[in-house]
């Protein structure tokens, strides 16, 4: 009996029709004479041109001949239903018969084969297939015509299979449609049927499915950080809804490896005391742990940097661009954040107190802030903040031990380091500070070479590099390389950039050491922009690239997503609310996205964190 006997819909006809990969067409030109396009197969300069149309013409032309029945060397029957076909064409498109047909076995020497089970009309499907690249699918002859490319190993038709059943997959007929896609180990299929499950998961809580999954398949869904959910306590309410009808396992250590999935880390304090008051949690010894687990976070958090692990990881797809403005007596300090997925961006924290100068790195998924705040009437303070994403809450931490601007900020491993600056007399520095993220305090390590500021800083490998910055010895920039090793505290002078330049930025991207914007010596006539360069750390040679505008360029640049991104006006056709994307290869940029009209990114850096932009606390937040 077939199945689906209650679900109605129209057969579809899907194409498996794949072409060759084509090269853009050749222009063929002479002197005097007119360039030519050609879809031929052509050999001109050591250069080698494809038909876009050859692929499907063969098959044509096969499929004309078996309906005239020509050349056709083989039959194969099923049911006692023969089909008169070519073995060049089976062979080409089925494991099965290229096995058969290359092999000892007796087949191969014969010119007929019956085919057993394998159905009439399932066998008819497949030929069909073969000769057009298409099947004529419906609920009815579905599971045949699996069976039957699943037989003879008809790779592209159980493709078109599985991408029928993908259409129609829905929570309400999920059943019949996964004992095919188990039955005939339809991947593609059962990976559809997961990550549906995973970005509706409130919505498949409802259906008796969600009642009757196994323990082990419900941990593999919870423990993915791609499960989009509004709350982790919702979350845990969905979850109690299971542990009703499968009430035996709060008992056993079943309920405890469920929970232990959980990320208790995530939700408030009031809602780990509601939690902590559930019958699941009560009757399921060892439980408790977890919720004293989420409270300890929270307390280690207002005393320093908590413990991570898979309690306080944020539920994410994509990491996500991280903005933070300076902020001014016009405007507040403010944290937002751009979405790849919805393209869209979110107000995440603000504050009154604008800052003078500010640096900004990651760790553990945290937002560490080094700035100058100004608090009017020329009183400028240190300040170190920092902002958890897990909650949207921010909290200062104690301040860098010296006042000082236009600094370069590196995070590596559990430290921040902050290199250089100069202080409110205008004096540069050669100090280096280091705050330990564990112990929550800072600590001095050697000095500079020389003093610097308007220096750039980046972590490649287990190195610091350092480039430019402005020097003590004639208050010009310079076009210094240098290299700290954090492990034996040493630095080491490295082949210059062909540029002095300060006020600049660098990224480390694909193995190179790239420095973007700034501002040169005094009498470069360059134009009012600087070129970019890089550093192959392989060669050990700088090379230059095109010009950019030259102007504040410290934290305008950032590697996201295997591609760099420029804020702001650092490009002359970009605008001062528009990001743009750098493609080093071509050394060239295009758009990327534009922020809302009132957030100015001329004035804000930026980093990369994980967010939960499903997140009841952050979908408010939009702009």
């Amino acid at each position: 009996m077939p199945l689906f006997t209650n679900i109605s819909y129209d057969h579809v006809v899907l194409s498996g029709r794949i072409g060759y990969k084509t090269r853009k067409r050749m222009s063929l030109s002479s002197t005097g004479s007119k360039s030519l396009n050609t879809n031929n197969d052509i050999m001109t300069n050591n250069q080698r041109s494809k038909s876009k149309t050859y692929g499907d013409t063969v098959i044509q032309q096969f499929r004309s001949l078996r309906d005239k029945d020509e050349l056709c060397d083989f039959q194969v029957s099923a049911d006692g239903r023969i089909f008169k076909v070519h073995k060049a064409m089976l062979a080409a498109t089925s494991d099965y018969f290229r096995v058969m047909f290359s092999g000892t076995m007796a087949e191969s020497k014969q010119d007929m084969i019956d085919l057993k089970g394998v159905s009439a009309e399932g066998l008819f499907h497949i030929v069909e297939f073969i000769y057009s690249g298409e099947i004529a699918l419906t609920l009815l002859n579905l599971q045949e015509v699996v069976h039957t490319a699943s037989h003879l190993q008809v790779m592209s038709a159980l493709d078109l299979c599985s991408s029928y059943i993908k259409s129609l997959l829905t929570f309400e007929n999920a059943k019949d449609f996964l004992t095919i896609a188990n039955t005939y180990s339809l991947y593609e299929v059962l990976k559809h049927w997961h990550n549906l499950i995973l970005s509706q998961f409130y919505e498949f809580a409802k259906t008796k499915l969600f009642l009757e999954l196994d323990s082990s398949d419900l941990i593999d869904y919870i423990s993915d950080d791609k499960l989009r959910t509004s709350s982790e306590h919702k979350l845990f309410k969905i979850l109690e809804l299971w542990f009703r009808f499968n009430s035996s396992s709060i008992a056993s250590g079943v309920a405890l490896r469920v929970l232990n999935h959980i990320r208790f880390g995530l939700m408030t304090e009031l809602e780990l005391s509601t939690v902590q008051e559930s019958e699941v949690i009560k009757r399921c010894s060892g439980s408790i742990q977890n919720i004293l687990k989420g409270f300890k976070f929270h307390t280690d958090c207002r005393k320093g940097h908590p413990v991570i692990d898979e309690s306080c990881i944020i539920r994410h797809s994509r990491p996500a661009l991280i903005l933070v403005h300076y902020g001014s007596s016009h405007q507040p300090f403010q944290i937002t954040s751009y979405d790849p997925r919805s393209e869209q961006f979110y107000s995440l924290f603000s504050d009154l107190n604008g800052s003078r100068d500010c640096r900004i790195n990651v760790i553990d998924n945290f937002t560490y802030i080094c700035s100058i705040v100004d608090f009017g009437g020329g009183t400028l303070m240190s300040s170190t903040f920092r902002f958890d994403p897990r909650h949207l809450v921010g909290q200062d931490l104690p301040p860098m031990r010296k006042l000082r601007l236009d600094f370069a900020l590196v995070a590596d491993k559990e430290c921040l380091y902050v290199l250089g600056g100069s202080n409110e007399q205008y004096a540069i520095l050669d100090s280096v500070e280091c705050f330990n993220v564990k112990t929550n305090s800072w600590s001095d390590l050697p000095p500079l070479p020389s003093a610097l500021h308007s220096l750039a800083a980046e972590v490649y490998g287990d190195k610091i590099y350092l480039s430019g910055g402005v020097s003590s010895h004639d208050r010009q920039a310079t076009n210094t390389f240098l290299s700290y090793s954090p492990g034996s505290r040493k630095y080491d002078a490295m082949r210059g950039m062909f540029y002095a330049r300060r006020l600049h930025e660098m990224v480390a991207f694909k193995g190179k050491m790239y420095v973007f914007g700034g501002i040169p010596r005094q009498g470069v006539p360059l134009h009012g922009q600087i070129p970019i360069e890089y550093y192959d750390f392989v060669t050990n040679q700088w090379n230059m690239l095109s010009s950019t505008l030259s102007g504040r360029s410290i934290g305008h640049y950032i590697v996201f997503e295997n591609e760099i991104l420029s804020l702001g006006h650092e490009h002359q056709n970009a605008k001062e609310n528009e990001i743009w994307v750098y493609n080093p290869d071509c050394d060239s940029w295009k758009n990327y996205a534009k922020a809302p009209q009132r957030a100015n990114l001329t004035s804000a850096i930026c980093c990369q964190m994980q967010v939960n932009f499903d997140d009841e606390k952050v979908v408010k937040k939009v702009f």
